[in-house]
């Protein structure tokens, strides 16, 4: 599929730091998942439907929720998939709306949810790394410029 999202510097940096968890990797992966750009599921109500050249088009009006995992402890995280491979381990039948999101987009949306979200989880069916949204807030104290960027 033309454009389609993947990630293979991000999911190579996620594996270096699951087998080495120092710094340099930690800084690493922070580096990529900034700049990445993600696969989520979607619901959007009313379904968009295509135009004459085949393009949805999202109403207006339209409602845009992101489904969440709930952790065994009852918090709840947005998904981001790195690829259409790891978003199929967690929906094989397929059909699924995706929307492409960037770092400061989910920090955006978890700020916007406030005490309904706690953060993202990227590859939630693999490599598992929680990015809690403590976390998404100092890396964004610390990166302004990302917020910037992506305007």
């Amino acid at each position: 599929m033309k454009g389609m999202i993947t990630n293979p510097m991000l999911t190579g940096a996620m594996e270096l730091m699951k087998k080495s968890n120092t710094p340099e990797h930690r800084q690493m992966f922070i580096e990529e998942a900034i700049h990445a750009k993600f696969l989520s599921p979607v619901v959007i109500e009313p379904k968009p439907e295509p135009d004459e050249n085949g393009i949805s088009v999202i109403s207006k009006d339209a409602k845009i929720q992101l489904p969440m995992l709930t952790a065994p402890d009852g918090k709840h995280f947005f998904m981001a998939f790195t690829d259409i491979e790891e978003l199929q381990k967690w929906n094989k039948e397929g059909g699924q709306q995706i929307f492409g999101f960037t770092f400061t987009d989910y920090v955006g949306m978890i700020r916007a949810a406030k005490e309904t979200c706690d953060g993202f989880i990227i590859n939630p069916y693999s490599h598992n790394v929680v990015m809690p949204k403590e976390l998404l807030e100092v890396i964004a104290e610390k990166n302004p410029n990302i917020f910037k960027e992506q305007k």
